[in-house]
């Protein structure tokens, strides 16, 4: 259960950091290799995307959790505490029907890549790999989205009260 917690916690902030650590040091490896050595790596265009996409979707999720993502709030502070609380789940209703449309279209492009055997140009990694970002993204979104509003409906029913 300690492990569980550890990992609920902190997923997408290790594996984010880590993915942007991989990220700069194959930019800075190729931008070394290019203008002293001038010799490119042809590969590190390929990985710095795949990194990159990865490190997107995981601080999508680790925003949700944080509750960080950019809100319009000029109107919605204007309303008692009440319904500020109501709204946010509305908010996150919506967000999750337009998240479970990605996660079935990821899945998808997901299974289309894989029964095709694709691979990238250069490398020859399985597109799979690239494809299925979205739905991990999506997945861990989705969870942090259901446990934000898990607690955001406890405090309406105690605020109700």
């Amino acid at each position: 259960m300690k492990f569980l917690n550890w990992l609920n916690e902190n997923l997408e902030k290790y594996i984010a950091s880590i993915l942007f650590m991989l990220l700069t040091g194959v930019m800075i490896l190729n931008v070394i290799m290019r203008y002293i050595f001038k010799n490119a790596l042809a590969w590190a265009s390929e990985v710095v995307l795949i990194l990159f996409i990865w490190f997107v979707w995981f601080t999508v999720s680790y925003a949700f959790k944080e509750r960080a993502h950019i809100k319009v709030t000029a109107i919605v502070s204007l309303l008692p505490e009440k319904f500020q609380i109501a709204l946010r789940l509305i908010v996150s209703i919506s967000i999750l029907i337009f998240f479970v449309i990605i996660m079935k279209t990821g899945i998808e492009l997901l299974g289309h890549y894989s029964v095709r055997g694709k691979t990238s140009l250069l490398l020859k990694y399985p597109m799979w790999l690239f494809y299925l970002s979205a739905p991990a993204g999506v997945g861990l979104s989705i969870l942090r989205i259901i446990q934000n509003s898990y607690k955001d409906y406890i405090e309406l029913k105690q605020k109700s009260i």
